[in-house]
């Protein structure tokens, strides 16, 4: 973890960063961005010391930087940055034997260590190792660079714009190893970029710089559905949200007040309350707090008659039907609704009270709405 109190930074007379106040969780992705010389980069670049801060503290797990010797704290953080890094006079494997040596590990775990971090980057160990970073591609040697990074065995690594240098493909095949990696080893890592694509992609919570200030630290997710003023609205895009429709929720786009009825309401009641509104199904709960029972549909009960218009909803309920939590993605609801005939579907929370439904219109004003803001945009 990673504490920021009350952290300032000036260059001569000119303030650039101001008392920052924030905490970064262990085993989170953050990144860090806003224009250019808003202050990200500084930000990083004082977690490990390199600028000194002028006013305040940075805690690394409840211990304060001022307190951990320069050397001690930058060998147990990884540090990456564009193209690497790399030292050119000396072979890739020499690159990465730096922090081992450091570290008086032994000639032999030396090697396997060096081998393991090659496979890990996907570069094949006997075909790289004795390169040299020159007769490397940008792409590779960014890899042997995120490699580096992980030869400290640290928990932490910050990267400062590692992947702006390379063409787009590359970038891309990059960010998703780098974002595998950090689940795979429950890494916390710091990522400052330009890039709102890529922060969107590889990160769990995003920090905007404006002007020195942290002026919004929180989940993807709520900065894209809630940016916190206009600079931010603009970096990210008004409509970005809906190129993302992993973030967009079942919650957020539900009917909080469709039409239900309780359980001990009897068939008949249905009938007339469907024809009334020209709806095909209902929903069935019990309870004050809207528990959950199941539904019933119109086709099935017109097929009912005589005594049978007096039995109870809870009596006749249908298995035709799929629920979704609040926290659904709209990506996975599409996915359950494409093959339910009418497309009503319940959302529940945890406790399976009703919290409101879904159903084809919904999803289609919904997708309407992302090609409509995204012409608008255009014009």
């Amino acid at each position: 973890m990673i504490e920021f109190k009350n952290v300032s930074k000036s260059y001569r007379d000119k303030l650039v960063l101001r008392n920052i106040n924030m905490v970064f969780e262990s085993g989170q992705f953050i990144a860090i961005i806003g224009s250019s010389g808003c202050g990200k980069t500084t930000l990083l670049k004082m977690i490990n010391k390199l600028l000194p801060m002028n006013q305040g503290d940075i805690l690394i797990d409840g211990k304060s930087v001022r307190d951990i010797p320069n050397m001690k704290l930058r060998q147990e953080i990884g540090y990456v940055v564009q193209e690497g890094g790399l030292f050119p006079h000396l072979t890739v494997r020499e690159n990465l034997e730096i922090v081992p040596q450091l570290e008086k590990m032994e000639p032999d775990k030396r090697q396997e260590r060096i081998f393991e971090l090659l496979d890990m980057v996907n570069l094949e160990p006997k075909l790289y190792s004795n390169s040299y970073p020159c007769q490397l591609s940008g792409g590779q040697r960014q890899r042997v660079g995120v490699a580096r990074a992980f030869a400290t065995d640290s928990d932490l690594i910050l990267m400062d714009e590692p992947f702006s240098a390379l063409d787009p493909l590359t970038r891309e095949e990059l960010q998703d190893e780098i974002v595998k990696l950090q689940k795979e080893y429950n890494k916390t890592i710091v990522f400052v970029t330009h890039d709102m694509d890529e922060a969107i992609k590889c990160a769990d919570k995003i920090c905007f710089i404006q002007n020195g200030n942290v002026i919004q630290f929180d989940r993807t997710e709520e900065i894209l559905k809630h940016p916190a003023n206009d600079y931010v609205e603009k970096f990210v895009g008004k409509n970005r949200i809906w190129g993302n429709p992993r973030y967009i929720h079942a919650s957020d786009i539900m009917c909080k007040e469709p039409y239900i009825l309780s359980k001990d309401r009897t068939v008949l009641q249905a009938l007339q309350t469907m024809r009334q509104n020209a709806i095909n199904s209902i929903i069935v709960v019990s309870g004050k707090n809207r528990c959950f029972e199941g539904m019933v549909w119109l086709e099935d009960l017109r097929d009912l008659g005589g005594q049978e218009m007096s039995r109870n909803l809870g009596e006749v309920l249908s298995s035709d039907y799929v629920t979704v939590c609040e926290d659904t993605s709209l990506q996975d609801i599409i996915d359950e609704i494409d093959y339910k005939k009418s497309g009503i579907i319940p959302v529940l929370n945890e406790r399976r009270e009703l919290r409101g439904s879904l159903s084809k219109s919904i999803l289609l004003a919904t997708l309407s709405r992302r090609y409509r803001t995204s012409e608008e945009a255009v014009e």
